[in-house]
């Protein structure tokens, strides 16, 4: 009644024309709503074991298409950029090729999956461009077969190169430009010196991104040997690697080792969600099964970006006063240095 009668005032007084034309912008001053960028797993298992990962690879629990629809349909207007496979491989799933096609019928902005790249059949090879999917991420860093499988145990290099030539091949057969082929190469002792090499393999493959990442310490993998101690050599190696990527035209995004560690700020709490699996809802991969502040199977975006348990977890990052294993050495810039307990 009350909105009603405000309606008619100012219509009265402004005009119902002009009425139509502030109501209309109303809706563009209107905050936008909150938006995320989404980490999706819709497995949790891997068919290869990294020397560098602490992942158990046991029962894995894998999304029915069903719910990763539902959970795309409870994040619509609230997603500012998805990627999907995070903590495990997307691939070991039979309905992996139909995940990616529901992924493209939603029409998410800013798009990405990460893969070993070990499977990739002529089904899930079509969905990718079928789902207009932006990036393809690939976990390799090695330029020698034998560097990469002993990091990579179960992974076969030639396998891996095979499928990028033929998702590469693809894309020209449809004369598209997506999904963009990348690389993420894990940055330790053993492929360091190979990095530079790895860059003209990538080009002649047609990776046209290198984005690069140190060496996460995980406990009880005894990975001591693998840090880098030289850290002059592996940042010549890293700019090596840049310059050549920049005459043949590639991105390319791996970060120096600094002199000094200095303190990060996080603000995953407010700005990501990662959801697993089985639906749970964590800010950040690492500590989701320390920090679970709901499910996105079962419950509603609302309940949970409003709820107590992420309101909690607010408090623990505006207190710096953490209540898991991992956020206080993360936030330190420390997990190259300092083991952590990630929760997977």
């Amino acid at each position: 009644m009350f909105r009603e009668t405000a309606r008619n005032i100012l219509a009265q007084a402004i005009g119902e024309k002009s009425l139509r034309r502030v109501l209309g912008l109303k809706n563009r001053l209107i905050p936008p709503k909150e938006r995320y960028l989404i980490l999706i797993d819709t497995t949790d298992g891997c068919n290869l074991k990294c020397t560098f990962c602490s992942r158990d690879n046991l029962k894995p629990i894998l999304m029915k298409a069903s719910e990763f629809d539902t959970i795309l349909r409870r994040l619509k207007g609230h997603i500012s950029s998805l990627q999907l496979s995070c903590a495990w491989e997307y691939s070991i799933a039979k309905n992996s090729a139909e995940v990616l096609r529901i992924l493209g019928k939603h029409n998410v902005p800013s798009t990405s999956l990460y893969t070993n790249g070990n499977v990739l059949t002529d089904t899930m090879a079509e969905a990718l461009i079928d789902s207009k999917l932006e990036q393809f991420v690939v976990s390799i860093g090695e330029a020698k077969k034998e560097t990469y499988e002993r990091i990579r145990a179960g992974g076969r290099f030639e396998r891996v190169i095979s499928n990028i030539k033929k998702l590469a091949a693809l894309k020209d057969q449809h004369s598209v430009t997506h999904p963009k082929i990348c690389a993420n190469p894990t940055l330790i002792r053993s492929n360091i010196e190979e990095l530079p090499d790895f860059i003209d393999l990538a080009h002649e493959i047609g990776i046209t991104e290198i984005r690069g990442r140190h060496l996460i310490l995980n406990k009880g993998l005894g990975m001591d040997e693998e840090v880098i101690q030289d850290v002059s050599l592996a940042n010549r190696m890293i700019e090596a690697a840049s310059e050549k990527a920049s005459s043949y035209g590639m991105d390319f995004f791996v970060p120096g080792y600094p002199v000094e560690t200095t303190a990060k700020q996080c603000r995953a709490p407010w700005e990501r969600l990662y959801i697993s699996s089985n639906g749970d809802v964590s800010v950040c991969p690492r500590i989701h099964k320390y920090e679970k502040i709901g499910n996105l199977i079962e419950q509603s975006l609302e309940s949970i970006i409003h709820g107590s348990e992420l309101k909690m977890l607010k408090d623990q990052f505006e207190r710096s006063d953490f209540k898991n294993p991992v956020c206080e050495i993360c936030m330190a810039n420390r997990e190259t240095e300092i083991e952590i307990e990630q929760g997977f």
